[in-house]
């Protein structure tokens, strides 16, 4: 089983160093530096990718890589951080290759400070990507991983206490592996984003973990007394009182 697991990740890890994987990931460079503001904190991690794929910071901050030649070695399923220790978490492509993907989404929320950043990137099932995987050999990476849909995650997200405030997406040039095609399609993306947006091949989410207030609130109104207090009550009320006779 280990031996079977470090191959898929080795071929993953020399597909995203081919002309295909560098693609996409030239793209979500570029769209990360525009998300700037949402890394935010000092303390970041990225899991998945080994490239760095943190934007250019104007202060330093600490940036941790974990993936097969990172930083930090470990399972997306069991993070090796404490709780409430990272203030931005990057899942880089994890959920597709994770052998529990709801249960690497719990690991980030466990690790991730109060109103700190998730950004979830993944393959998008409905799209020429998502084709590709049906009719892909099960062995070949990335073909070989589950895609997951936006609506699903963001399912996922909300049952652990995450907040989405904002959704990219990225590649529509179809997946070949040939620079020059891909070059050729390039306009397929300026494209894509205009006129087909939900075939693309990769999503963005970005979520934020709720802060739910663990101090009760201090009752503000009062249940209306509808009825005497008892000690001013010195006889009952009743018809026979009433008519003078008892």
């Amino acid at each position: 089983m280990a031996e079977t697991e470090s191959t898929k990740a080795s071929l993953l890890t020399a597909w995203w160093q081919g002309p295909l994987g560098q693609s996409v990931l030239v793209q979500e460079q570029q769209l990360f530096q525009r998300y700037l503001p949402y890394f935010h904190g000092y303390c970041q991690l990225q899991v998945g990718v080994a490239e760095n794929l943190f934007p250019e910071m104007p202060a330093p901050k600490m940036q941790t890589i974990m993936a097969r030649s990172g930083d930090v070695a470990g399972r997306s399923i069991a993070l090796p951080f404490k709780c409430y220790s990272m203030d931005t978490v990057l899942l880089s492509h994890v959920l597709e290759f994770s052998t529990d993907a709801h249960q690497a989404l719990r690991e980030t929320e466990r690790i991730l400070v109060g109103d700190g950043t998730l950004i979830v990137t993944v393959f998008n099932p409905w799209s020429l990507w998502g084709l590709r995987r049906l009719f892909s050999r099960k062995k070949n990476a990335p073909w070989d991983g589950l895609f997951y849909s936006q609506s699903r995650i963001k399912d996922w997200l909300s049952l652990l206490n995450f907040d989405v405030i904002e959704t990219e997406r990225l590649m529509f040039r179809p997946p070949i592996a040939n620079e020059k095609w891909l070059k050729r399609t390039s306009k397929l993306d300026s494209w894509g984003q205009r006129f087909w947006p939900i075939f693309s091949g990769v999503t963005v989410i970005v979520a934020t973990k709720r802060t739910i207030p663990l101090t009760p609130v201090e009752q503000r109104w009062k249940t209306k007394q509808f009825f005497p207090i008892g000690k001013l009550v010195t006889k009952p009320v009743t018809r026979e009182n009433i008519d003078g006779t008892s």
